[in-house]
Formats: structure tokens, sequence, C-alpha cells
């Protein structure tokens, strides 16, 4: 199997690292001092959040990052760049590189899982 690094493109994508959507049965939150926001997407570069947490991430400087599986949460710095309708994307800031390599693996292996889910249903479907 092929590896790919988190610095190469794919296809038409140009992000810098893969992204995926967390599950609904094993959410990632940020928690802030104004409570706990689900994660709408995540990357080794940083997250989508709604945009109910714009201000609170204007306000604090650091949160704390709860990874499914990580039995402590994950220091992080946010800068917002960029605010859509409905989502806020913040980048992770000053973020330590074994900590965005454990990151950048959880997200790996989540998207490695999906794709085996949905050959798994497409097999089933097929029979």
């Amino acid at each position: 199997m092929a590896m790919i690094e988190s610095s190469k493109s794919v296809g038409n994508d140009r992000r810098q690292f893969p992204r995926i959507v967390p599950s609904v049965e094993e959410p990632i939150l940020l928690k802030t001092q104004a409570g706990l926001f689900p994660l709408i997407e995540i990357s080794g570069g940083g997250c989508r959040l709604p945009v109910a947490a714009h201000t609170v991430i204007l306000e604090t400087a650091n949160q704390q990052l709860s990874l499914p599986g990580r039995s402590k949460n994950i220091m992080v710095s946010l800068r917002p760049v960029a605010v859509h309708e409905k989502s806020i994307g913040v980048e992770f800031v000053n973020l330590a590189a074994e900590i965005r390599d454990e990151i950048c693996d959880y997200v790996q292996t989540r998207e490695m899982e999906m794709v085996r889910r949905f050959c798994s249903r497409r097999t089933v479907t097929a029979s």
C-alpha cells in the first residue's frame, strides 16, 4: 500500500494535512471557558467549529482538545483563519511536532476505518 505524506496534495486537494469529519459515536470536543464545542472537521493543521465558538476563540488564548481514546486533553492555541456562515475555521498555533503527529495519526486511522466500513458495506450490499 502506498503511503501519502501529509505535505503532499492529493488530486485537487491542496491542503497540507488530510482532514476528517468526526463520527457521532466518537465526537472530538474543544473545551473552553464557555463550555464544550463539537468539532465539525479536524486535521493536523486545525479544525472547523460551529460559528457559536467564534467569540470564545477570539477571547481565549488556549483551549483543550479532547481526542477519543486519549486519556489527557491536548492544550491548543487557536487562530481563526476563516469564518463561514455556519462554521469557523481555526489553525493550531505553536503546536509541538509530536502533538501534531498524534493528531495526524488519529486522522489517518479514522480515515482508514471509514474506508474499510465503506468497502465492507459495499460488499454486503452487492451480494
